[in-house]
């Protein structure tokens, strides 16, 4: 990792992008932005809408987009039903999946997916170990956990019709929490996006308060003859659950087999590699980037 304080860096989850492009832009029983071809197109067109909209409001010198490789996760070796009970997506997205992989490449658009790790782990890893500014577009809550001095989450956020950017300075007064303790009130809350049940019982705002009074988990569990009787109990009988579903939140930030080289993730712009985006006939792509 070479020192330069002046980098802002671009890390976004891809899957989000994704997601949100396709489901934004997508009706089952409506019309669905297609190629003449008959090929759909709606993710990846709102992909790169985004995208370039991302890139001209935050002009960043690097950019890293992560996505989450098929098959099982290292965490499903912890928790077999890891993120079980999510309906699958349409057919229509997977292609644009790939599409959007081969476009990105294409323009020189540095991008990855690791088998065996989540998005968020190399979020995570680029994160701690590239220096400068970084810049996270996300709306996965685990991502919060890499909120710093040097670290902010954006997304956008529709009640305000703009984005949201969660800060070092920010985020105690919007989370009631400091971004380490995102693990230990999911261990104690859950998340139901990933089949996390936490501790039966115990809500957002139950666990916000025990967090505070008592740092993390761990002190939560040393300290059950000073809570009240029934949250004692509830602890006591899931205490195993709530253990998991923390560790199973707790982002992997040293993740190997990833490149830890600020220069391996500069944003040059291929402004000749539209093949793709031709063959898709994304003509509106194609102007941003020429007028880039």
């Amino acid at each position: 990792m070479k020192s330069n304080e002046k980098n802002k860096i671009l890390l976004v989850d891809g899957n989000y992008l994704m997601f949100q492009s396709f489901y934004g832009t997508y009706s089952p029983n409506g019309y669905i932005m297609s190629s003449t071809k008959g090929v759909p197109t709606n993710g990846t067109h709102m992909f790169f809408m985004i995208l370039f909209n991302l890139i001209n409001s935050l002009n960043p010198t690097h950019i890293f987009i992560a996505f989450d490789a098929p098959g099982k996760t290292k965490r499903h070796d912890i928790y077999p039903e890891y993120k079980d009970g999510r309906s699958k997506a349409p057919e229509e997205i997977f292609i644009q999946f790939n599409h959007v992989k081969q476009i990105l490449s294409e323009l020189n658009i540095q991008h990855n997916e690791l088998v065996g790790y989540e998005a968020d782990d190399l979020v995570g890893t680029l994160s701690k170990n590239l220096s400068g500014q970084k810049m996270i577009y996300s709306r996965d809550k685990d991502l919060l956990q890499l909120v710093s001095k040097d670290t902010t989450v954006i997304f956008k956020d529709n009640k305000i019709k703009d984005y949201a950017i969660i800060t070092d300075d920010n985020f105690k007064e919007i989370y009631e929490i400091q971004p380490f303790q995102i693990p230990d009130f999911k261990g104690l809350a859950g998340d139901s996006s990933d089949n996390l049940h936490g501790i039966k019982g115990i809500g957002e705002k139950t666990a916000i308060k025990l967090i505070n009074k008592y740092g993390s988990l761990e002190n939560i569990l040393q300290n059950l003859n000073n809570l009240s009787p029934s949250i004692s109990l509830k602890i006591k009988n899931d205490i195993e659950s709530g253990i998991v579903c923390k560790k199973l939140a707790i982002i992997n930030t040293q993740v190997q087999e990833i490149s830890k080289n600020d220069d391996d993730y500069k944003f040059k712009l291929d402004k000749s590699g539209t093949k793709t985006l031709k063959e898709l006939e994304l003509n509106q792509i194609l102007n941003i980037i020429e007028m880039s």
